[in-house]
């Protein structure tokens, strides 16, 4: 058994606009678990830190502390529960505080293990004992950010091959409420009343300018608004769900599985955003899952626009979990200029299919 920590740069094919600015490049590390008898388990570690992640270096730092201890009796072992949702035993402790490398971790034990038992990730994350069908394909929204004509032209390409769910990105120091209602309506009018159409201001505004917003856009047919206000204001947000019947989505704000339950109580949104990535893995996102529908949470998976290995965890993941009929945040690859792998998992007609081969079915590392 041998395990390797590659580093990558993932440069994106043109700067992602955000409230938080703009984002060009991603750095990420693989860890991969070689078998030896051909089977390579890979899993990613994408930290971004100003969205709720342990910063690079402390992923690195965690990273040279944890793989002295990822033995390979630990991995036989690990893998022989055959639970995918079981703890990393004396790991734990080590990666606390660390999401990203702990999704590292365990996504490459998980890879590895559905690769043994040749099965696709997501019906060994399923634990289809019951029978229960897994759907193997997963449906997406596309991401637009930018100005008006770039969000519009955007969004009118984008249909053509086949999206009929968009998120655009509003918010941010350089734009104002009334130029984001503006670039809403530019985007409805572009993509037709059927489609959906979300949007995420990533904590941007304030109070008076969510109300502002919700009112103005009251026409658009919004799905929901994503992460309106600071993460830590959960009353704002459910003083803004009660008065501007905006329906109200929580990403930021959700980064373990108890903070499901403080949104919960604080009626503070309608849908939860989870992202394996900044929880830690399969094992906080399925409890967070689960935790989100017992409270009558609608749920969204999606990315951190990690790389290919990431993006295919989230997507088993949501497949997984049953989530193949509200459009899931998991499209984000096209804005990786050059892929960790040559087969990553694409966007067809606005699903993302699941191969039925072993583990996450993306081929081998590039390099």
């Amino acid at each position: 058994m041998r395990c390797r920590l590659l580093k990558r740069h993932l440069k994106l094919s043109a700067p992602l606009m955000t409230a938080q600015g703009p984002i060009s490049e991603r750095t990420v590390w693989v860890v991969a678990l070689d078998d030896g008898a051909g089977r390579v388990g890979l899993g990613e570690a994408a930290p971004l830190a100003g969205f709720g992640s342990e910063t690079p270096e402390q992923c690195r730092e965690v990273f040279s502390t944890v793989l002295k201890a990822l033995t390979g009796d630990f991995i036989l072992n690990w893998i022989d529960r055959g639970r995918p949702d079981a703890p990393l035993g004396p790991l734990e402790k080590m990666l606390g505080g660390a999401p990203c490398a702990r999704s590292a971790i365990e996504g490459a034990l998980l890879d590895l293990a559905a690769k043994q038992m040749e099965r696709p990730l997501a019906t060994y994350l399923s634990g289809d004992a019951t029978g229960a069908p897994v759907p193997m394909a997963v449906p997406v929204n596309a991401l637009l950010g930018g100005s008006l004509q770039e969000v519009t032209a955007g969004a009118a390409e984008l249909m053509k091959t086949g999206f009929t769910a968009f998120k655009l990105k509003v918010g941010g120091p350089t734009t104002s409420v009334a130029a984001d209602v503006e670039r809403v309506y530019a985007v409805r009018d572009t993509i037709g009343p059927e489609a959906k159409l979300r949007v995420d201001a990533n904590c941007a505004w304030t109070l008076d300018q969510a109300m502002e917003f919700a009112v103005e856009v009251a026409d658009a047919n919004l799905e929901f608004c994503e992460q309106p206000l600071a993460a830590a204001d959960l009353d704002g947000m459910a003083t803004l769900r009660r008065r501007s019947g905006l329906k109200i989505a929580v990403d930021e704000a959700v980064r373990t599985t108890a903070d499901i339950g403080r949104v919960a109580a604080a009626q503070a949104a309608d849908v939860v955003v989870l992202k394996p990535m900044f929880l830690g893995g399969w094992r906080p996102t399925k409890q967070a899952a689960e935790l989100a529908a017992s409270c009558g949470l609608g749920v969204v998976i999606t990315t951190a626009l990690e790389g290919a290995v990431g993006r295919a965890h989230a997507t088993h993941m949501a497949a997984a979990i049953g989530l193949n009929e509200r459009a899931q945040g998991l499209g984000t690859g096209i804005f990786i200029a050059e892929d960790l792998t040559a087969q990553p998992l694409v966007v067809v007609q606005g699903v993302i299919p699941i191969p039925q081969s072993p583990g996450l079915g993306i081929g081998s590392l590039r390099g």
